[in-house]
Order: structure tokens, then sequence, then C-alpha cells
């Protein structure tokens, strides 16, 4: 009788004890359950401000031919020097990835066109010829070039002209011949050689021959930088209008390794000016704060 009495009180306090874990059980369900109806702040949330004081993002539209990208209202405001204010909206050519330079009759002196800038390859120029040497500039940057030429002369200097204006389908051959080249030569990938490639012949529509704005003068050559033309041409070329381009040590910012024979028309006030600052033109613009 006494075991059975033991058995009895064992098998109640197995109940009581089973009672008790599933009521704990139950408790921790419900804690759950009410975690997860609670409206959830991630960490880059909460750190966002509100959408009434957000700047309005970035949109981006995309048709067969252009790709308009609207400038972020947080871009940082230009300086008080700004001449031309930074552009509402830029478009960029999604086969190039390149943005879409419009060249004006307000900016085509001091437009700037680049391995990631390029202009249509509607865009033509109105040309003249440089004398009767078959080479052809802007017909607004030809004039001044011949009085260069005319001052050098006197001075005993001849400054020939090597090469100007090239269409947009003679770069884009002279660019590939390039390329092919070095992939040939150096056995490197069409993506690696035309990189390489543009670092020196600039791809269609990104060069400024292609605008009639430079002239390559007497040669292409880097030991140009040690005959008197040169020379010439850093003492006298700002009065003109024209400036070094591609100046040496500034190849991380233009893009370009050092051209000595390379210069560009920008007028004569912003030549002298560049000169004077002893910036290449991007660092030039950025300072003034003009866009471009």
């Amino acid at each position: 009788m006494k075991k059975h009495s033991d058995l009895k009180y064992v098998i109640i306090i197995l109940l009581i004890l089973a009672l008790a874990v599933f009521g704990t059980l139950e408790l921790v369900n419900r804690k759950q359950s009410t975690l997860q109806e609670a409206p959830q702040t991630s960490a880059s949330s909460a750190s966002e401000p509100s959408a009434s004081s957000q700047a309005p993002s970035a949109s981006v539209s995309v048709s067969d031919t252009q790709t308009t990208e609207t400038a972020s209202a947080s871009e940082p405001s230009a300086p008080s020097q700004v001449i031309s204010s930074v552009a509402a909206e830029r478009v960029t050519n999604p086969d190039t990835g390149r943005y879409i330079v419009e060249v004006t009759d307000d900016n085509w002196q001091l437009v700037v066109v680049s391995g990631t800038r390029e202009f249509p390859e509607s865009y033509e120029p109105n040309l003249d010829e440089i004398f009767d040497t078959g080479k052809y500039l802007d017909a607004r940057v030809a004039p001044h070039y011949e009085e260069m030429y005319t001052a050098a002369k006197q001075d005993g200097i001849i400054l020939t002209p090597y090469s100007a204006y090239r269409s947009y389908e003679r770069q884009k051959n002279n660019y590939n011949h390039l390329t092919e080249t070095y992939m040939a030569d150096y056995h490197l990938s069409r993506e690696d050689a035309a990189k390489k490639a543009a670092t020196v012949i600039l791809p269609p529509g990104t060069s400024e021959h292609n605008l009639g704005l430079c002239m390559d003068i007497c040669n292409v050559y880097d030991s140009f930088v040690n005959q008197k033309e040169y020379t010439w041409l850093t003492e006298n070329a700002y009065k003109y209008g024209f400036i070094l381009r591609y100046p040496k040590g500034k190849e991380d910012v233009t893009g370009i390794v050092f051209e000595p024979w390379h210069w560009r028309y920008v007028g004569v006030e912003w030549a002298k000016q560049i000169r004077d600052s002893g910036l290449c033109l991007e660092e030039f613009l950025d300072q003034q704060g003009i866009a471009y």
C-alpha cells in the first residue's frame, strides 16, 4: 500500500513539473511573437535623415541612344568665381559610358574632351586652311595660329603644322590601329590594349583634333622638348591664345602622356591666366569653379 502511495506522489510531482515547463515555453513563444510584430529599425535606416530632409536622389532614364543622369542636389555648391554653373544634366553615351559634351558658342574655348568625355559624332566644326598647307583648324582658331606662325618666323622659328584637324573617322582608324599594334606587340587583350592606346591616341570623339582646336607642331617626338621651336612656344604661345595642353607631371589629371608638341587654343585671356597659374586646363577650371 505504501508503494502505491509513493508512486502516486511521484506521478503528481512529474505532472507539476511538466505543467511548469509547458507554461515557461508558452511565455517565451509569446515574447518572440511580440518582438516579430514590432517595427524593425536597421542600423542604416536609423542613421538616415527623414524623407523631408534628404536631398533628391539621382534619377536615371535610359533611351535607345543615351542615358540622362540628373545631378544630385547634394553636390557641393560652386565657389563665387563660377562663370558657368554646373550642368543640371549629364548625358551619357550608353555604348561608351562617357559623358557627352555639347560644344557651343559659349564654351568652345574651354571645352574639355577626354577619355571620359566625348562630343556628339554629329558635331562638325567650321574649318579654315592654315595658309596653303592642307592643314585645317576651327575657323575661329586658324587666324591665331597663322599670326603665331608669322611671329615665330620673324624670330627664325618655323612652327610647321604637323597634325591639325582630324575627322572622326580618321581618329577612329588611328585609335584602332594603335590598339591592334599593342595587342600584337605586347600580347594584350583588346580591352587592355585599347586602354593603353587611349593614353597616346584618344578614341574618336574625345580628341581635340576632332574639334579643330589644337595643333601638333613640327613633329610628335619626345625629343621636341629639346628643340628651339618648343622653347619659343613655351615663352610666346600664350600671347596668341595657345597653351601646352598635356604638360609633364599632369598625366594623372589629363589622362594623357606628356605631349610637348600638342598646343591647344583657349583664347588669349585664358591662355595667359592658365600659363601664369602653372596648372593644366582641368586644374585651372576646377580652381576657377568653371563647369566643364
